[in-house]
């Protein structure tokens, strides 16, 4: 019996593992001076100074736009390593090289806050009452069972929430931002598992505003 209620444990744990990151749309708003056509020529930005994960983030949103028909780029492939958004100079050659591959967009992503809590998980040991099995209806055959039994000594856990934001600006109005979208995360299982998430959840919204023309 033992056995199998290990079994049932690690099946659950594994299906757990395979649901992957969640992540939630939590408040959207568009402008007004939004072409109601939509974008087709889009770049992502991830705004971060971890270039692995910008990576990740920026494929997987690239991706997810892809698959809606729409022509996205990344930025990693078009700004330069040292690049400087604080320099004129540098902005201006960004802004120049992105029309020059076509580009009517760009939407950024980024990380704008992150809470996290400690907690107690309390041990625990499986629980089965009489008469389902027939040692807990005798002293000694329930003080044999729980002699053997393995106990789950309890552990602290710290929970992470992530807030993040994504904007789509408008080249051909100077930069103009016309959406802008809010989500969150609670404990992401990997970074590849929330990127992938992330991008679903954002193109999805942006589709759903009208935001994408195919």
């Amino acid at each position: 019996m033992k056995a199998i209620i290990t079994s049932m444990l690690v099946g659950m744990v594994l299906l757990l593992g395979a649901c992957g990151t969640t992540v939630h749309m939590t408040g959207a708003w568009k402008a007004p001076e939004a072409p109601v056509e939509g974008y087709h020529n889009m770049l992502v930005a991830s705004l971060t100074s971890n270039v692995g994960a910008q990576q990740v983030v920026e494929t997987q949103m690239a991706a997810a736009l892809q698959k809606r028909g729409i022509v996205a780029g990344k930025g990693l492939d078009l700004f330069p390593p040292k690049f400087n958004p604080l320099t004129d100079q540098d902005k201006s050659a960004a802004t120049q090289k992105m029309l020059d591959a076509g580009y009517t967009a760009v939407l950024t992503t980024s990380l704008v806050n992150k809470e996290s809590q400690t907690r107690y998980v309390p041990g625990s040991v499986s629980y089965a009452p009489y008469p389902a099995y027939g040692w807990y209806g005798r002293f000694w055959g329930y003080y044999g069972y729980m002699y053997g039994s393995v106990y789950s000594p309890g552990y602290y856990t710290t929970d992470k929430r992530y807030f993040l934001e994504s904007n789509l600006y408008d080249l051909k109005q100077d930069g103009k931002l016309v959406w802008s979208g809010q989500s969150e995360t609670y404990n992401p299982n990997s970074l590849e598992s929330f990127a992938k998430a992330f991008a679903t959840q954002v193109s999805d919204a942006l589709e759903n505003g009208g935001l994408l023309k195919r």
